[in-house]
């Protein structure tokens, strides 16, 4: 992928910095373009055309773009593009998106086929048109303050500018809710993300924004769900194939990530009947109860792909990397193996598929399932059972029974889209009241539900809140601090719609997870691994918070706690009951630590 970086006004010096700082997302190539009314720039991680005639930011007629992206779908559109008599000096898909907007102009975008997240700036209108993809995989944030506009790739490019930032209380609390910040908030006031499916129009001259969403999911399911249900079964496999094919284009080395689970298992039995000695990559960790190098290795060995392992232990010196180069504080643990991931993979291609989105997509996660199993118990059931859940002992295995029994009791009778995103939670209400004092905003504020008790409403709820802001932000920052680029092919949005479209049934059945999915598998994979327990990729936080002096040292020192917005004493207790094992406080003590640790090394008002 690509950094891309800019603001409204001239300054070669600041730009510098601004793709100075991508230079991870980037590390082949930088541009600047540089006029009276705008300063644009690019790192460049080359994919397609490796030439120079790819650089960005890239000139046609009144029109430069600088842009971070594959559109997949690029050949077609130049195809179209090329007999409305338009002549192309590079092959780069850069080059097709700037021509498509000169052709059609905002609607572009709804012909694309990716991810991306570019500005195309117009001398003549004196706009500057920002576009980011119907899903939010590639990441694009702005600042303005009524008069000065700056976008960029990450926030740790906007801040090279000399910007008033504070805390904004409501993103901090939406981080401590669901580890997270969502939604079109950042943890600064004035910095915002633009949202999945949103274009932004900056007139120059006026100094305004508009925004539009070009890309509606739930009605292109509605739309989907007009085909006949058998014709759309059908379809489904063959979207799939094409949707991994397209992402396979590249000039340079591609190859897959491979867990050993269900979604990469597919994508790379996919990949591996076109291809042979394609590559793929994994990792394990010394606690078995969290390895599942083997059953990658089984796949690995099923499809005959050229497969390639490391095992790993988290350290103190890795977990200040990563939490060091985060934007904002994120508190998904499972971004450092991840992170060592990507750092493998990009040793041997520039390229990576992965599995992310098949459980949003094709309904994978625990709580679908407690969704289903919810319409069948009665209240009164889990009334009398309540006191004896509370007895349970805390466990650090992994997926513990007594940790899902426990959110599942504490949920039950809620608002099915609330009780869903209190299950994926870190700090509910009452905890996080507790935590922030009265700098808590209740999580009714936090995060916008969509309506309806269905299955599809609960999926549609984690598309646009954990899959967005979560995984394909986790999956960012370790491809991108390593140079890599992952593409997704579970949100090709013709396979998105179109899987959503199907009955329930489809997704969840009885307490069988993602059932059209694994029926797909069963065509390339054995029973044993179609059907193997679903595991996900999560570490061991309970013990690196007992063992690690780092994360003890920030948790339990009072001078850490600079920006004065955590109940110190209250934290203490959290840490004290852990390290005693009376109960497993780990995930809300490993938000507490990335936030402190964060706030010390990137808030400019803590010092």
């Amino acid at each position: 992928m690509c950094g891309i970086a800019g603001f409204n006004w001239k300054d070669r010096d600041v730009i510098e910095k601004m793709t100075g700082c991508l230079a991870h997302r980037g590390p082949d190539d930088e541009g600047r373009c540089v006029d009276d009314r705008v300063s644009l720039g690019h790192r460049r991680l080359s994919i397609i055309d490796t030439s120079a005639r790819g650089r960005q930011p890239m000139r046609f007629e009144n029109l430069v773009i600088t842009y971070n992206g594959e559109v997949y779908n690029f050949k077609q559109l130049r195809e179209q593009l090329e007999s409305k008599g338009y002549a192309f000096v590079s092959d780069t898909d850069t080059e097709v998106v700037l021509l498509s907007y000169h052709l059609w102009g905002a609607g572009c975008v709804e012909k694309f086929n990716g991810m991306w997240a570019f500005c195309i700036y117009d001398k003549d209108k004196r706009t500057l048109f920002l576009s980011r993809d119907r899903f939010g995989i590639k990441p694009l944030y702005y600042y303005f303050d009524g008069g000065r506009f700056v976008f960029a790739s990450e926030l740790k490019a906007i801040r090279q500018h000399d910007l008033s930032l504070n805390i904004d209380k409501t993103g901090l609390n939406s981080f401590f809710y669901q580890k997270y910040i969502g939604g079109e908030r950042t943890v600064f006031e004035n910095c915002f993300k633009l949202k999945p499916a949103e274009n932004l129009l900056f007139d120059l001259d006026r100094k305004c924004i508009t925004k539009t969403q070009y890309y509606d999911l739930e009605a292109h399911i509605a739309r989907a769900a007009q085909t006949p249900l058998a014709e759309r079964l059908q379809l489904v496999a063959g979207t799939l194939t094409d949707a991994v094919e397209s992402r396979l284009v590249a000039d340079v080395p591609v190859g897959a990530f491979l867990s050993g689970g269900v979604d990469s298992s597919l994508i790379s039995a996919v990949i591996a009947r076109g291809r042979k000695d394609f590559k793929t990559f994994s990792i394990g960790f010394t606690d078995r109860s969290y390895d599942e190098v083997r059953h990658s290795r089984q796949v690995s060995q099923h499809i005959e792909t050229d497969h390639r392992v490391e095992y790993i232990d988290i350290d103190e010196n890795l977990i200040e990397h990563v939490v060091g180069r985060m934007d904002e504080p994120f508190g998904d643990a499972s971004v450092l193996p991840t992170y060592l991931l990507s750092k493998m993979t990009r040793q041997s291609v520039t390229v990576s598929l992965s599995g992310d989105a098949g459980d949003e997509v094709f309904g994978g996660y625990d709580s679908y399932q407690a969704w289903n199993i919810a319409r069948f118990i009665p209240g009164a059931v889990v009334a009398f059972a309540k006191p004896l859940v509370k007895l349970l002992p805390p466990s650090e295995k992994k997926l513990a029974a007594a940790f899902k029994i426990r959110k599942f009791v504490d949920g039950f009778g809620a608002d099915v889209n609330r009780r869903h995103l209190d299950w994926m939670s870190t700090f509910a209400d009452t905890r996080r009241r507790q935590l922030l004092s009265e700098h808590f905003v209740g999580a009714d504020c936090l995060v916008d539900t969509p309506a309806g008790a269905s299955l599809l409403s609960v999926q549609l709820n984690d598309i646009h809140n954990y899959l967005a802001e979560d995984i394909l932000k986790k999956v960012d920052l370790a491809s991108m601090l390593n140079s890599l680029e992952v593409r997704v092919p579970f949100l090709d949005h013709r396979l998105v719609a179109m899987v959503l479209s199907l009955p329930a049934r489809y997704r969840i059945r009885y307490f069988r997870t993602k059932w059209l999915l694994k029926k797909i598998a069963s065509n390339y994979l054995p029973a044993a691994i179609v059907h193997r327990k679903k595991r996900g990729f999560t570490v061991p936080i309970s013990a690196w918070i007992r063992k690690s002096e780092l994360i003890r040292q920030y948790i339990t020192d009072r001078s850490c706690y600079t920006a004065d917005m955590l109940n110190y004493d209250h934290i203490q207790r959290l840490m004290a009951v852990h390290l005693n094992i009376k109960a497993d406080n780990a995930r809300q003590l490993l938000l507490v630590f990335v936030f402190i640790y964060w706030n010390a090394q990137f808030n400019p008002t803590a010092h």
